[in-house]
């Protein structure tokens, strides 16, 4: 896992500046799947684990399961437009669960990059780009590339929505 402490600096006018949580020096995760790369806070991701083996289809769709630990785990791998997949992408290999009040649910990743003491100071989406029910409040730049900021919990309810 990278540590880097970035500073981005872009930022912009009027009452969008204060899109997320994100908006703040602290320390983040960005957790990549395919060309998707989102950042939450750090206290919402548990730590990384190996995905050692296939997970097993379910029988809900975009589901998985995996023992790790000892642990029967439900999981979900997203395609990089936020979609549960129904097949299990081939390279996925770091799992992290997302924690939410109580609720929590393991997700597959290409990659996993801690953040710390980061000052982020992120972007609003364009109108078009906004949702309600969305689990994106805003963006950052990081190395040329955007961060989609969330959240835990909007990006477990977006996923369990979105299998039913």
């Amino acid at each position: 896992m990278n540590t880097d402490a970035p500073a981005i600096r872009e930022r912009p006018a009027g009452p969008e500046a204060a899109v997320s949580r994100a908006d703040a020096r602290g320390n983040f995760v960005m957790l990549r799947a395919g060309g998707l790369r989102l950042l939450l806070p750090h206290e919402d991701v548990g730590a990384a684990e190996y995905i050692e083996g296939v997970p097993a289809a379910t029988a809900q769709p975009g589901r998985f399961e995996l023992d790790v630990l000892g642990e029967r785990r439900s999981i979900v791998a997203l395609s990089e437009q936020l979609r549960a997949l129904e097949t299990f992408p081939e390279g996925r290999f770091v799992l992290t669960r997302l924690h939410a009040g109580g609720d929590e649910l393991s997700f597959a990743w290409d990659e996993v990059r801690v953040l710390i003491d980061a000052v982020l100071e992120p972007l609003p989406l364009p109108p078009a780009m906004r949702s309600p029910r969305g689990p994106i409040d805003g963006y950052v730049r990081l190395d040329g590339k955007l961060l989609l900021c969330a959240t835990a919990p909007r990006v477990l309810a977006y996923a369990v929505a979105a299998g039913e």
